[in-house]
């Protein structure tokens, strides 16, 4: 199946927030499925924020410790 790179993203998202949805509501915490579905539009958007910023934090860490502590080895000979 050729798609987009946008519906596969929305498609992510959605499938995401199916599990998030269902997870709160039959997690035995007695959520009712209004309060599932209001929470997964909060959780799901939040979880995808935290991600992205872990995997930015990580580059700019790498980058960070590559150019001050660790130069690369063609970088050692100038």
């Amino acid at each position: 199946m050729n798609l987009s790179k946008r519906t596969r993203d929305v498609l992510i998202v959605a499938a995401v927030y199916a599990v998030v949805v269902l997870v709160l509501r039959f997690s035995g915490a007695g959520i009712g499925w209004w309060m599932a579905l209001l929470l997964g539009l909060v959780v799901t958007p939040l979880g995808f924020w935290m991600g992205w910023l872990r995997r930015r934090l990580a580059e700019r860490a790498a980058e960070a410790g590559r150019r001050r502590f660790r130069p690369w080895p063609e970088e050692r000979r100038r």
